[in-house]
């Protein structure tokens, strides 16, 4: 049985993998690090984790969508500890950037090239070039195929903070932006896109540019939710 589902906690999974022991039934996690659009080129990431002889079962198939499936032993929470972990970063990446370019615009320094500049000189990775452009644009759009809504990644931060109290660990920056995406649900944002946490770095920042921004949006998403 494979299970790639949205982001759920490890005791979740943990506890899938003992009742489908129990009726002689393997069972793999494997959550996806990808969009829609990734996953058809073939560019998702996908750790999996479960009974040996399943993985080697489903590695095949996970396969055809991704560019590479990473073994994290038998344990199936484990997987989802991975997952967990990576959206923390990608949502600690959100925030980064947009604190950094509510600097340079606060300074008079143009948001977007000092943010072009980063995500391909010392930044150069998948992560702060997608939206490292979306945050410097203040693009938070629900594009098709390629949309991951707000309110899905604060459900996947609150995730993070569950496990880390789970296991007694500590992460301050985890807390931060759970409160982050708490007050952007408050606002309104919960159906843009999750990059759209960065809005708020720019309205405390006193950004004159944001205003207009966030009406569009909020237009955009409204008449979207109508049709």
């Amino acid at each position: 049985f494979l299970f790639p589902p949205p982001t759920v906690p490890p005791a979740t999974s943990r506890a899938l993998q003992e009742s489908h022991s129990k009726r002689g039934v393997g069972f793999v996690a494997a959550p996806v690090f990808a969009r829609p659009d990734g996953m058809r080129r073939r560019e998702a990431t996908i750790p999996m984790s479960g009974p040996a002889w399943a993985k080697e079962l489903v590695q095949p198939i996970l396969e055809k969508s991704s560019m590479g499936v990473h073994d994290f032993g038998e344990d199936a929470g484990a997987a989802n500890v991975v997952k967990l972990g990576g959206n923390f970063l990608i949502a600690a990446a959100i925030q980064s950037i947009a604190e950094a370019a509510a600097l340079a615009e606060s300074h008079g320094v143009d948001r977007e090239q000092f943010v072009s500049l980063m995500s391909s000189t010392i930044f150069d990775c998948l992560i702060y070039r997608g939206y490292g452009h979306r945050v410097a644009a203040r693009d938070h759009h629900p594009h098709p195929d390629a949309h991951f809504a707000l309110d899905l990644g604060s459900k996947d931060v609150a995730l993070v903070c569950a496990a880390a109290q789970a296991v007694a660990c500590p992460m301050p920056v985890a807390s931060l932006l759970r409160d982050r995406f708490v007050a952007a649900q408050n606002a309104g944002r919960g159906q843009l896109d999750w990059s759209a946490v960065a809005l708020r770095t720019s309205e405390d920042s006193g950004s004159r540019q944001v205003g207009a921004a966030l009406e569009a949006l909020l237009g955009s998403s409204k008449a979207a939710a109508g049709r």
